[in-house]
């Protein structure tokens, strides 16, 4: 299929079916164009993480088209969507095999070189941390990962996602703490990740907005506001405007409340 990263989305709403009477998204419209690095910010629960799982196609619209270029989403074959959109989220999945299996996991490809492996593992901050183990590549990550670091888990997701080369990249910034040196290194891991892509994050920090195409602030599962970070912090009664001041006063970095 032919698909260059452009995604529409034209008036989706949603409804998780085990909670019927509670409409998560209404009637949210925006675009990807190719290349381009879209933020969405808002409160807590006002629909980010469900926008990601409608793209992945965990769930579909209860109305509205989603489309990946001219294609609506429910017409696309799920295997190729797999190959082609990826996911890193603030508790990444990883599984009890080694890290080099972790890495490659998802990909049909089976003349994967070591070289390949190691090439993302350093572009995502990995690859020393992962030389230190005494088996290196071939360390067992214990069930759900649970031998690594957090921020350790969240490196390894993001070299996976380089390795698949995804059009289209779905980012959850971590909120959970991490140690400083920690978090500098999957901060930078995930910019070098959103280089020559089309991306959607979920961010939740001043620096990765302000880098963006274009922000959209969704609240309550409706889109409250749309522009650049400059664009919106100039609106004086703006809700993103007040969620960036709130967290300038409060002496951090973050834009989630």
């Amino acid at each position: 299929m032919d698909f260059d990263g452009h995604v529409r989305l034209e008036k989706v709403c949603f409804t998780y079916p085990t909670r019927s009477d509670q409409r998560v998204l209404h009637d949210i419209t925006f675009e990807i164009k190719s290349g381009q690095k879209i933020a969405l910010v808002g409160p807590s629960g006002g629909g980010k993480s469900t926008i990601a799982s409608l793209l992945e196609r965990f769930y579909d619209p209860d109305s509205g088209t989603i489309y990946f270029g001219s294609n609506p989403l429910k017409s696309i074959d799920p295997k190729w969507l797999r190959e082609n959109v990826s996911f890193v989220n603030q508790e990444p999945s990883l599984f009890a095999c080694s890290i080099r299996d972790n890495i490659t996991f998802g990909l049909d490809r089976i003349d994967i070189t070591l070289d390949e492996i190691q090439e993302a593992a350093k572009q995502a901050n990995a690859h020393d941390f992962i030389e230190k183990f005494e088996n290196k590549y071939d360390t067992l990550v214990g069930e759900r990962g649970v031998r690594l670091s957090g921020g350790q888990r969240q490196r390894i997701a993001i070299a996976r996602a380089l390795l698949m080369s995804p059009k289209l990249l779905l980012l959850d910034e971590a909120t959970s703490a991490l140690d400083a040196e920690s978090e500098h290194l999957v901060q930078e891991a995930i910019e070098r990740a959103m280089i020559d892509r089309t991306v959607l994050v979920i961010a939740h920090r001043l620096s990765t907005v302000r880098n963006s195409n274009s922000v959209i602030v969704i609240d309550h599962g409706t889109i409250v506001e749309q522009g650049t970070h400059d664009f919106l912090i100039s609106k004086d009664d703006g809700i993103y405007k007040k969620l960036v001041l709130r967290q300038l006063m409060a002496g951090n970095d973050s834009i989630t409340t």
